[in-house]
Order: structure tokens, then sequence, then C-alpha cells
């Protein structure tokens, strides 16, 4: 069984945040005193350079609250985070963290060098590079933003261990690992691994922000707000993460994260090994949240001939809307296929190569300007159902 405190909470003041994490640790079990001495990385969700308003980044008011329950019980946080494109820098300051950064007096972890964390039992990996920060600290508390997401459907705890994999590694991956599945199988892989490497109790914590939320086209620009109100906390990843789906009404099935990971049994291996603590999701579910268009294509064409030759006809792709793209050429330098070029004498968007275009959807992901929309392959009409 797996414990996992579900609270209402409709602001970011730092202070009603804290109350409510303070609330969710006493019902899951955890005391806040073990904290005490221990060096904590803290690990929000700063994917790119946006304003917090845009609900594609752990709000700073957020990450405070929990920065300040660590400090008030004798820890020593640490922000451990590594954006793909732009600098930490500027995510930390567009994203409104600097204030909180200096007011706690949190030090923050240099993300250039790597060290190796295994995992015997990866399916697909076995070792991976991450933050050298990693090995210096005691503790992870992991803080998500629960958000749509156009390759895995769904971004919340495991998938936000991503971002301790450094920089532009982040995309080779993605062009290892183009496919849904393969790539949710290698998400996994990385949370076997940090599981592997704190391996003591209670060494890794998971506080979901769920105050507002990104709905649509996430986990980028092209996503929107939404309100649901929650705080989720659980030490175990997937049983939060299957309990953010159910608060918002997804479809558990496509969210490969979980069907494969509970099939793996790192800790529950099924919704009914989950014990909701605090409010009752049923008393809390939105309706009508909206999901990704995106679900990664046919079956049929997941091989890697067909997809070549097919994907065009069948599977979406991402494409540069004039008027909003301002060719900061983020996108270029994200993509791990090399599919994107500068614009065209006298054109206003950057070329997009989709022969060569993997629809990984990091340019969408990464764009700061939500300039890049999703449109359907030309067939897809043909298949009798939305791709």
């Amino acid at each position: 069984m797996a414990d996992v405190a579900l609270l209402r909470c409709d602001t970011y003041s730092p202070d009603v945040v804290k109350g409510r994490i303070l609330k969710g640790l006493d019902l899951v079990g955890i005391d806040p005193g073990c904290f005490r001495t221990a060096r904590v990385a803290l690990k929000p969700n700063l994917l790119t350079a946006v304003p917090p308003e845009s609900a594609v980044v752990t709000h700073p008011g957020f990450f405070e609250a929990v920065a300040q329950i660590v400090i008030d019980h004798g820890g020593k946080p640490l922000l451990v985070e590594s954006p793909a494109v732009v600098s930490l820098k500027n995510a930390l300051r567009k994203a409104g963290y600097l204030p909180v950064i200096d007011k706690l007096g949190i030090e923050i972890a240099h993300m250039d060098s790597v060290e190796k964390i295994t995992y015997e039992h990866g399916h697909l990996f076995k070792y991976f590079e991450v933050s050298r920060a990693l090995g210096d600290v005691d503790m992870i508390v992991n803080i998500p933003k629960l958000k749509t997401h156009g390759l895995t459907y769904l971004s919340a705890a495991v998938k936000n261990l991503f971002g301790i994999v450094p920089g532009m590694r982040k995309s080779q991956m993605h062009l290892r690992f183009p496919d849904k599945r393969e790539f949710s199988e290698f998400i996994l892989d990385l949370y076997g691994a940090v599981i592997n490497r704190f391996d003591s109790p209670g060494a890794i914590l998971h506080i979901l922000d769920a105050v507002v939320s990104l709905e649509g086209e996430g986990p980028g620009t092209s996503g929107s707000p939404r309100k649901t109100g929650a705080v989720i906390i659980s030490e175990d990843a997937l049983a939060l993460d299957s309990v953010a789906v159910d608060l918002v009404g997804l479809d558990m099935n496509l969210v490969a994260t979980l069907t494969s990971g509970f099939a793996r049994e790192f800790g529950v291996s099924s919704r009914d090994e989950i014990h909701v603590l605090g409010e009752r999701i049923e008393d809390m579910r939105i309706q009508g949240f909206l999901p990704t268009k995106n679900t990664g294509g046919p079956l049929l064409l997941r091989g890697s001939f067909l997809r070549r030759i097919m994907k065009n006809l069948f599977v979406e792709k991402p494409s540069p809307l004039e008027g909003a793209c301002i060719l900061c050429y983020q996108c270029r330098h994200i993509c791990p296929a090399g599919a994107i070029s500068e614009a065209k004498k006298g054109t206003k968007v950057p070329q997009f190569d989709y022969q060569r275009c993997i629809r990984c959807f990091c340019c969408q992901e990464i764009c700061p300007e939500a300039a890049i929309t999703i449109k359907k392959g030309r067939l897809q009409w043909l298949m009798g159902r939305r791709y």
C-alpha cells in the first residue's frame, strides 16, 4: 500500500501552502524532523523562462513553502534543476524565483558536471549521467507541476525527475526514443535509478503543485492554465501520479509511465493499493480537463520504416505560427533531430523538415511564445479517430 495525501489549496500564499503541506506530511506519516541536519535537493519544474502565471513551472510561492519547511526543521535546501535550452538563471528570474532564493538563502546547484547512477533492472538503460549535485545530498524533495504532456500524456512526479539529466542531454534521449512507449520506459528506468541511489526509507518525497495546472497542449506555453486547487503528497511517485490523473479525469491507460510502472512494481502495482488521505477524489474531481491532442500516432506506424514513410500522413506534426513566432530559435537549439533551420529570406518562421522530424514535440514544449501548434496528418481522418 502507498499513502497519498490530497489537500485543497486555492492560493499560492506561501504561508497557506506551507500549512497545507505540513498537514499532508502528517497524514502520510512523515515527520518534518527528518530534514534536520540533512542536505535536501529541491527539484521544481523549471522547463523554460516563463512567468509563473503560465502554469508551465512550479509556482515560486509553492517552492518557497517547501523550502521554508525544510529550513524551519533544520535542513539545508539545494535547488537542483536544468532547463533544456535557456540558462537556469534566466528561468529562475522569469519564473520569479530569485526573490525567494535571496530571501531564504537557498544554494543553487551547479549542473555542469555529471555522475553515473545505476539501475541493473533497467529495460532500456542500466546507468544514467545525472547532475553530480545529487551525490552531495541526503534527500530529494521532488516538486513537480501537474501538466499535460504531448509525449507522455502526463507530466507530474515521475516525469519531473527527467530534469536531473543536464541540459541538452535531454534532447539526445528524445532522439533516441521518439516513441512515447519507449520514452516512458526510459523515464521509468531513470526513476528506478533514482530510487536505487536514494535507497533509505523517506529519502525521496514528492509534493505536487496542482493549485493551478496546465491542460491542453502542455507541457509548455501552448497549454492553458486551469485552476485545480490541490496539493498532492506521497513518497511513491507512481501513486501520486495515479491520484493526479484521477483528480483531473484523464485516461489512466494513456499514461505509459503508470501502466508500465505498475507492472514493474517499484512500489504500488495497481490503483487498488493506493490509500488516499485528506480529501476524497470524488469531492475534488475537475470536470472537462483538456488532454493533449497528441497521442503519439497509431500503433501500426511505430516501426521505424513505416514511421518514416507514413508519419506525415497519419501523425501530428509541430507547425510554427506566423505572427506569434519571434524567431528566437529556441526550437532549433532543442531539436534533437536537427529538423529545424533558420527562416527563409522574407519569411517570419523557422523551416521544419518533416522527414527528419521525430515528433518528440520538444520545440512546442520549449517555445516561450506558444508559437508552435499541432497539425493533424493529412490522412488522419481515414483512421476514424483522432490520433
